[in-house]
C-alpha cells in the first residue's frame, strides 16, 4: 500500500474565529481561557476579541495583511492572535527570546505594517512598523464598550498565519497557511479524540513553533477551558507539573522532550489526560511510560509545517511495540514513491509526500523554493498539489506507515525543526571560521547538536566566543550544544565529508579553552559530579559551561533536581539560566540559597566558624 487517503468534510466556508464565537454564543459565561489567576469567559474572550480587532482595522489592517505577534505568553497574546484572524489578517509570530536579527530579517522580510506588542518592548523595533502595546491598553481591550469590526473573512482559503522556519540558505523561510488547512486539522483531531467541552488544555510552546496552534485553539472551538503556562514553567519541569496538577489539565500536546521532563520530574498521575504527541521521532518505551501513568489517549503525531501542524494520527496501545505515523486526517492524502515517482511496493522504503487540504500556499515571496518543494500530483493529478517532505518512510503490515529518516541536512532536535544548513552558514560569517559542519548525534532527549569547524588561520577564537556569536544570531534550539576545532574533516570514499564520522567523535570541546581549575570545596565537588553523571564526561572544571559541554534545556531540568535534591535547596531552573552555567557560579547560587533560609544569627554564628 503506497496511497492513503483521509475522509472528506467541508470546510470551505468555515473560519477559526467562526469556530471559537458559535461556542461563545452556546457558552457565554464559560471559562474560556486561564492564564495564572486571571480568568476569562468565553463571552469576555469573544467581546474583546472584536474591541482588538476593530482597533486593528482602524489601524489599516485589512484582509490578509500581516501582522506580527512579538508578545511574552499570557492571556493577552492568545486574545491578540485570534483578532488578527478576525480583522482579516494573517499573523506572524515572533518570539522575543529568539535573536533580535532573527525577528528584524522576518519583519522586513513579509513586510509588516502592525506589530501587537508590549510596552517593554516597543524600543525594539526600528520603526518601520507599527507598534500597538497591547497591555497599555488592556483595560479597554477587556472591559470597554461593545465594538463592531468589519468581516472581511471570505472563506477557507484566505490567508491565517505566516510561520518562519528554519532555512537552509541562513534565512528563515516563511510557510504560508490558509484558514481551510488550520480548520480541518483542528476538526479532525477534536473528532479523533472525542473533545466535548469538558477538556481543560495547555499551551506551552513558542507560537513560533505551529503545534501551537493545536495547543491553544483545540480547547477554544470545542467550548473547553485553555490554561496559558508562562515563559519560565513551561521550560521548567517542576513547575509545569504543579501547574498540570493544579489546574486539572486533561488535554495538551507535548514534544517527546517535554514529555520527558515532566517524567524527570517524577509526574504522579496522567489519569484521564489526552496527549498528542509529534514534533519528533520517538521511542515506545516512553509511550508506554505514559501510558502505564494513567494516560487515557495517547497519540503519535506527524506532519510538517508546509502540510499544516500534523498530516497523520496514530492511537498507541499498550500491547503495540512500535510507533507509526499513523493515517492521514480529514482530506490529507500520503504518497509514498520512489526516484521515479511511482508509487513503491509491499514494504519498500520511499519518499514521502503529502498532499490534501493542508498543503499550504507556499513560501512567502519564494517561488522557486514553492515549485521546487510543492509539486504537481504525478500519481492523481486532479487531486492537486503534494508537498515533498524529504522524509523517508515505509509502510509496514500493509497499513502502518513507519518513519525512516531524513533524505536531507534537515533534523528535528526536541521538537523543533532545523535546517543544519542554516547553522553552518551562520557560524561561517564569523571572521575567523573557514568552513562549518553541523550534524545531530542522539535520540530524542539526548540529542546534541555539535559543530565542527576550521579556522582560517592558526589562531582560534574560544568556544565561548564562537557560542556567543551563534547566541546571537540563532535561536536558542538551533544554537549547538558542542563546538569543536578540526585541522581537516574526516571525508568518504567519493570525498564528502563524512557526517556519520563527525557523529560518532568524542565529545570533546577544543580551541582557547581556559585552564582546567578543579573544584575546591565541597559543594564544587557534589555539584561537578552531578554534571559528570548528566553529561557522561570524565573531568569538569569550575569554569567549565554546561551548554558548551553538551547541556540543553532538558538536562538542566534534571540538573535543577539533582541539585535541589543534594542540597536541599529550592532553586528555579529561570535562575540556573539567568547566571553563567558553571560550577563555580551555581555553587554560588546554591549556597545563597542556603543562607536565604537562615536568620541574620544563624548565618553570624556560621561566618564566625568559618
Amino acid at each position: 500500500m503506497s496511497r492513503f487517503f483521509g475522509k472528506e468534510r467541508d470546510t470551505k466556508e468555515v473560519t477559526l474565529t467562526g469556530l471559537f464565537e458559535k461556542r461563545a454564543e452556546e457558552n457565554p459565561g464559560k471559562e474560556a481561557l486561564k492564564f495564572h489567576d486571571t480568568s476569562m469567559t468565553y463571552s469576555e474572550v469573544k467581546d474583546a476579541v472584536i474591541r482588538l480587532a476593530a482597533l486593528l482595522q482602524k489601524n489599516g489592517v485589512g484582509k490578509e495583511s500581516l501582522v506580527g505577534i512579538y508578545m511574552d505568553r499570557s492571556e493577552k497574546m492568545i486574545i491578540s492572535l485570534l483578532s488578527v484572524i478576525k480583522a482579516g489578517g494573517a499573523y506572524v509570530p515572533l518570539d522575543p527570546a529568539h535573536p533580535v536579527e532573527r525577528n528584524k530579517y522576518i519583519i522586513e522580510k513579509s513586510h509588516i505594517g502592525t506589530i501587537l506588542s508590549e510596552e517593554k518592548y516597543k524600543d525594539t523595533f526600528d520603526g518601520s512598523s507599527k507598534v500597538i502595546c497591547v497591555d497599555s491598553i488592556w483595560e479597554d481591550i477587556r472591559n470597554g464598550e461593545k465594538a463592531e469590526c468589519e468581516d472581511l473573512l471570505s472563506g477557507g482559503h484566505q490567508l491565517a498565519y505566516v510561520i518562519f522556519t528554519s532555512g537552509s540558505t541562513g534565512n528563515p523561510k516563511g510557510v504560508e497557511v490558509e484558514h481551510e488547512g488550520m480548520v480541518n486539522y483542528l476538526l479532525s483531531v477534536s473528532e479523533n479524540l472525542g473533545l466535548n467541552g469538558s477538556e481543560r488544555g495547555l499551551t506551552v510552546v513558542t507560537i513560533t513553533f505551529d503545534i501551537s496552534i493545536s495547543e491553544m485553539f483545540l480547547p477554544l472551538i470545542n467550548g473547553g477551558t485553555l490554561v496559558v503556562a508562562d515563559n519560565e514553567t513551561a521550560k521548567d519541569g517542576d513547575k509545569l507539573t504543579k501547574l498540570i496538577e493544579e489546574e486539572r489539565i486533561d488535554l495538551c500536546g507535548f514534544t517527546p522532550s517535554t514529555a520527558y521532563m515532566l517524567l524527570s520530574a517524577e509526574i504522579k498521575s496522567l489519569s484521564g489526560m489526552k496527549m498528542l504527541i509529534g514534533g519528533e521521532p520517538w521511542n515506545i518505551s516512553l509511550a508506554q511510560d505514559l501510558l502505564d501513568l494513567g494516560c487515557s489517549q495517547l497519540w503519535n503525531v506527524y506532519g510538517p509545517t508546509e502540510t499544516t501542524i500534523y498530516s497523520t494520527m496514530y492511537q498507541i496501545r499498550k500491547e503495540d511495540t512500535y510507533i507509526p505515523i499513523g493515517s492521514p486526517i480529514d482530506q490529507t492524502d500520503i504518497y509514498v514513491l520512489d526516484s521515479d515517482m511511482h508509487p513503491v511496493e509491499g514494504d519498500a522504503e520511499g519518499d514521502l509526500y503529502i498532499g490534501g487540504i493542508g498543503v499550504a500556499r507556499g513560501y512567502f515571496e519564494n517561488k522557486e523554493l514553492t515549485d521546487e518543494r510543492f509539486i504537481s500530483n504525478p500519481v492523481d493529478p486532479e487531486r492537486g498539489r503534494i508537498y515533498k517532505t524529504g522524509d523517508i518512510v515505509k509502510c509496514v503490515n500493509g497499513k502502518d506507515i513507519v518513519y525512516i529518516g531524513r533524505s536531507d541536512f534537515q533534523v528535528k532536535v526536541h521538537g523543533y525543526r532545523i535546517e543544519l544548513g542554516e547553522i553552518e552558514t551562520i557560524l561561517m560569517k564569523h571572521s575567523e571560521v573557514a568552513q562549518a559542519v553541523v550534524v545531530v548525534s542522539g535520540e530524542n532527549a539526548e540529542a546534541k547538536i555539535k559543530a565542527f569547524i576550521k579556522t582560517k588561520g592558526e589562531s582560534r577564537p574560544s568556544v565561548e566566543e564562537i557560542k556567543k556569536f551563534a547566541e546571537e544570531r540563532l535561536p536558542y534550539y538551533m544554537v549547538p550544544n558542542l563546538f569543536r576545532y578540526v585541522d581537516e574533516y574526516p571525508m568518504t570514499a567519493n570525498l564528502k565529508v563524512d557526517r556519520k564520522a563527525l557523529m560518532n567523535m568524542e565529545d570533546e570541546t577544543s580551541g582557547n579553552e581556559a585552564e582546567f581549575i578543579a573544584p575546591r570545596n565541597e559543594v564544587e565537588e557534589m555539584i561537578a559530579d552531578i554534571w559528570k553523571e548528566l553529561l557522561n564526561v570524565e573531568k569538569v572544571s569550575v569554569r567549565d559551561d554546561f551548554l558548551v559541554l553538551g547541556g540543553h534545556s532538558l538536562l538542566a531540568n534534571r540538573l535543577v533536581k539533582k541539585i535541589n535534591k543534594a542540597f536541599g535547596t529550592d532553586i528555579a531552573l529561570v535562575e540556573i539560566f539567568s547566571h553563567d552555567m558553571t560550577v563555580e557560579e551555581m555553587g554560588n547560587l546554591v549556597e545563597e540559597n542556603l543562607l536565604s533560609g537562615l536568620s541574620e544569627e544563624e548565618i553570624e554564628a556560621l561566618l564566625n566558624e568559618g
